[in-house]
């Protein structure tokens, strides 16, 4: 199967130089396409460009700061969606909001390099390729299998993008990143509300009700396994608490209360779970910090 890479300028050419390695190991007979020069550069497309766009089933879009407002882009884009089906056009979003994305771009679905966006981008590709299809549990292990070689590739140029954009764009960026956290905290809070055990899981909150009760009633023993799960919580939460409390002056009034409120009741979830590390935890207080497991 045909699929069309559209990029412009040089990150986004080295991105799509990744993807067209990568996208291969998905599903071997996915052909990516992308042509060797900057389209902007260019006032006419090549005979063979013009050939591989018709054949392609699939396009994706590689969309940076540099190059979103690109016209020949959006030109390219627009070509791609009437050669190939409805639905089969994805601009992958680098460093960007679905937000930023505006017309005609913003007509597409477009997706963020995130984990999650980028397998829903793949199930797609996957469907397009119709009789040679991967089977949807095949396709999860392979994706699973090869995502790591796709991020580890694209993360240099993440930061090579980030450190060619003008300060006041990188510090919007941070921002972003800081308020999309937040965003995030309150919605775990809402469900949290609602389901005090939902923070750790049923399991993990079963857990650790039953390592209060070991023989010596005392000291807690953690397998390395259980011990480390604890750890990269309260590590995680450790430096995002910081990033956090300084960018909350950054809201409004109100917004500067709710979010110095789910702070304040994530560090509460964070004590107990050391306290369980080191022994001093106990079923009451386990139960009052997240709730009850039937």
């Amino acid at each position: 199967m045909k699929l069309f890479v559209s990029w412009s300028q040089d990150v986004s050419r080295q991105i799509a130089q990744e993807f067209r390695e990568w996208l291969p190991l998905i599903n071997q007979t996915i052909e990516p396409f992308m042509s060797e020069e900057d389209t902007d550069k260019g006032a006419h497309w090549s005979s063979t460009i013009r050939r591989e766009l018709e054949q392609s089933a699939f396009g994706i879009v590689i969309l940076t700061a540099e190059n979103i407002e690109s016209t020949w882009l959006h030109f390219e884009a627009g070509a791609i969606a009437k050669s190939v089906e409805e639905g089969r056009v994805v601009p992958i979003l680098f460093e960007l909001k679905h937000s930023d994305v505006h017309q005609p771009l913003s007509m597409f679905q477009s997706a963020l390099f995130e984990k999650e966006d980028i397998f829903r981008v793949v199930k797609s590709i996957n469907f397009a390729a119709g009789a040679s299809a991967r089977d949807e549990r095949q396709l999860a292990t392979v994706f699973e299998s090869f995502w790591p070689r796709l991020e580890t590739a694209i993360k240099p140029k993440l930061a090579k993008l980030r450190s060619t954009l003008p300060r006041h764009q990188q510090k919007q960026l941070e921002r972003d990143r800081i308020l999309e956290e937040l965003l995030l905290l309150g919605r775990q809070q809402s469900r949290i509300l609602s389901n005090p055990a939902g923070l750790v899981g049923e399991e993990i909150l079963a857990l650790l009700l039953r390592l209060t009760r070991e023989p010596d009633g005392t000291a807690i023993r953690l397998v390395q396994k259980e011990r480390d799960l604890v750890l990269a919580l309260c590590g995680r939460w450790g430096k995002l608490e910081h990033e956090l409390t300084g960018y909350v002056d950054l809201l409004d009034a109100r917004e500067k209360r709710n979010a110095r409120q789910m702070i304040g009741r994530f560090s509460a979830y964070v004590k107990e779970l050391q306290a369980v590390l080191t022994g001093t935890a106990t079923t009451q207080s386990i139960i009052q910090a997240f709730g009850s497991s039937s």
